[in-house]
């Protein structure tokens, strides 16, 4: 019978755990499971991933400040890339 969801992984590439995200394009984006807080900024340097699978120009900034919290993708930090 069908298993529980879970969207937890482990990076085939470095070992290290990921979040399986849904993008509003509907692929599964793999991102670091650490929410970190965004500011929207047009050309920013790092993608911030949305819970609800929306990816943001942005960069990570204080609560403070932050527009929103989403993920970091784990294409831009895995080790083995």
């Amino acid at each position: 019978m069908g298993g529980k969801y879970d969207p937890f992984g482990t990076c085939r590439q470095c070992g290290d755990r990921i979040l399986w995200v849904k993008t509003k394009a509907g692929k599964n984006m793999p991102v670091n499971p650490e929410l970190v807080n965004y500011k929207a900024v047009p050309g920013g340097k790092e993608r911030i991933v949305t819970p609800e699978g929306v990816v943001v120009a942005g960069e990570k900034c204080s609560v403070d400040e932050a527009e929103g919290c989403g993920y970091i993708s784990h294409f831009a930090t895995c080790s083995r890339r």
